[in-house]
């Protein structure tokens, strides 16, 4: 879980949320279903892990008809028929409790007044850093990139002009008066050391678990990762190549340019995803698959 705040349970509460009142344990932040943590908000979709029993002091918000047998006293459930709404508006609120560092202008750059930086680090103009944010040692940003709230930026990472870094990706929600909002991202984003980032490439935050780009991986010009997605290391997103949300890619992958994956993917080591291909199932590890939709590579017979 990436923790982004320490605010009390009972502060979520109102009309919306009366199981909340009185509940004076701390929310962190928010933790994957598939792998639950205490003091986070979890949205169950539909069913939780099996490991949600040793869960303490979190608020799971499930479906009206989800039952969770052996959920510990010191958790709330929350039903509602419109479950992803119930969970956007919590979110909402939580956000809002959040501190709100000041933007301060350094070298023609907009950055909060909580950024961390390590030694040698490089901002070009035109920049825009959010709040709880930490960038390691020798990392380079490029003119007019965009790094939102809660992103963390190991050592030695280039990140060129133009790129969003922890954005908003697409998971909608509606409110009673039809109005259409998005989730608010609050799971966070982690470039591990050595990655590079080209010019326009775009790397969603998570929503319901951290997005993390592995270590020396690289998204190729105008590449994009959506939300909740891991990414191993030493793995290659080709230019324009584009990652649905919550995927799972393991260490030394290649997507050539141009390539998509539908959501909820898992994409084995070292597997190979050819130009402009499109895949809708699994990759198993050392694959190589082409076409749309993407077909498994025959070895021709000698």
């Amino acid at each position: 879980m990436f923790k982004i705040g320490e605010i009390s349970a009972c502060e979520l509460a109102g009309e919306e949320f009366p199981e909340l009142a009185r509940r004076e344990f701390k929310i962190y932040g928010v933790s994957d279903p598939e792998a639950p943590e205490s003091n986070s908000i979890i949205y169950a979709r539909t069913d939780v892990s099996g490991d949600y029993a040793g869960v303490r002091e979190s608020i799971f918000v499930t479906k009206t008809d989800v039952e969770l047998p052996g959920l510990h006293e010191s958790c709330v459930q929350i039903r509602a028929a419109m479950q992803k709404s119930m969970y956007g508006v919590l979110l909402e609120r939580f956000r809002a409790l959040l501190p709100k560092p000041a933007l301060q202008q350094r070298d023609g750059s907009f950055v909060s007044e909580d950024l961390k930086l390590g030694a040698n680090v490089s901002i070009a103009p035109f920049c825009v850093i959010g709040a709880d944010v930490v960038i390691g040692d020798n990392c380079r940003i490029g003119a007019g990139t965009v790094i939102k709230d809660h992103v963390r930026i190991g050592n030695n990472v280039e990140i060129q002009e133009h790129c969003l870094i922890g954005v908003d990706d697409l998971n909608t929600y509606r409110l009673d008066d039809d109005v259409c909002r998005d989730l608010p991202h609050l799971a966070g984003t982690i470039i591990e050391d050595g990655c590079l980032l080209l010019a326009g490439a775009v790397l969603a935050a998570g929503d319901s678990r951290t997005t993390v780009l592995g270590r020396s991986s690289v998204i190729g010009l105008l590449g994009d990762v959506g939300h909740n997605c891991v990414i191993g290391e030493h793995s290659s997103i080709g230019g324009k190549s584009s990652i649905s949300g919550h995927c799972d890619l393991g260490e030394h992958v290649y997507i050539a340019p141009m390539a998509v994956t539908t959501n909820r993917m898992r994409v084995g080591d070292r597997a190979y995803l050819g130009i402009g291909a499109t895949a809708i199932r699994d990759i198993p590890a050392d694959e190589k698959q082409f076409g749309n939709p993407a077909r498994r590579v025959l070895e021709k017979k000698q």
